[in-house]
């Protein structure tokens, strides 16, 4: 059952014209940025930008234009069944609450990680034809051989892909407390605002979900620096506070929505 609606929740998203807009600027204004850092020339040694370095600036970039993305869209996924009417129509199914949620999180969360992944394989392509992704040196000193850096990128987008899911969550908690499309979408650009600049307060900030978001690629930025990779104290503080967000979030989410009452 839970694929079912899995599909047609992929169905009604993908139907609509608004998403491909949300992701294409999500994916490709990041682009800009590369291609400036990249193509001006360094004024010293310690000017040159390295392949890791190059990529992360670019997914430091989309994941702050991704955020918002996560939240409108995960937002209007229950507040447009809401107003269309159609949430009703689903439960008067054989359909669970906890499955309907259960779905909607597993298709915001898939077209989450599927933009994630899009974003690194561009970025990864654009610093091939630019930069390349040879050795990281300073001075003429080889710090990381070119190829063995692979496995931190690949550690750093499952560990982005973590952390991502508590926005997926508080994103369709905000779907379910506003009935209209426009008010969701709207208090959902408010607040990804006010969490960014709440999350950039080094003593409160650090236990909001969105403060880690980012931590993972500026590692990867680092070891473009030719700084080591290492796992930090402050990452498994990131995933425990990221995890409890998340639980947190989808029994809030679960909460309100079995306690709706919808069909009359």
């Amino acid at each position: 059952m839970i694929g079912e609606l899995w599909r047609q929740e992929a169905i009604k998203l993908l139907s609509q014209k608004y998403p491909y807009l949300l992701m294409a600027v999500t994916v490709l204004l990041p682009v800009v940025r590369m291609l400036v850092l990249a193509l001006t020339p360094p004024r010293s040694s310690l000017d040159v930008v390295s392949g890791p370095q190059l990529w992360a600036e670019g997914m430091e970039w989309s994941l702050r234009v991704m955020v918002f993305v996560v939240l409108v869209v995960g937002a209007m996924a229950f507040s447009q069944e809401f107003s269309l009417g159609t949430a009703r129509t689903v439960l008067m199914l054989p359909v669970s609450r906890t499955a309907w949620l259960t779905a909607k999180l597993l298709w915001v969360a898939a077209l989450t990680w599927s933009l994630l992944l899009a974003c690194c394989a561009l970025y990864a392509a654009i610093v091939a034809a630019t930069v390349g992704w040879g050795d990281v040196a300073r001075e003429g000193l080889v710090i990381y051989a070119a190829g063995t850096f692979w496995w931190h990128i690949s550690l750093s987008i499952g560990l982005t892909a973590v952390f991502l899911l508590p926005v997926c969550a508080f994103a369709l908690v905000l779907g379910l407390h506003f009935n209209s499309s426009g008010a969701a979408v709207g208090v959902a650009v408010l607040l990804g605002i006010v969490l960014e600049s709440v999350s950039g307060l080094l003593d409160a900030g650090r236990y909001v979900f969105l403060f880690h978001l980012h931590r993972p690629v500026a590692l990867v930025g680092k070891l473009g620096r030719g700084l080591p990779f290492t796992w930090e104290t402050e990452l498994t503080l990131g995933l425990a506070t990221t995890l409890t967000w998340f639980a947190l979030l989808m029994l809030w989410g679960w909460v309100r929505l079995v306690r709706m009452d919808i069909t009359t």
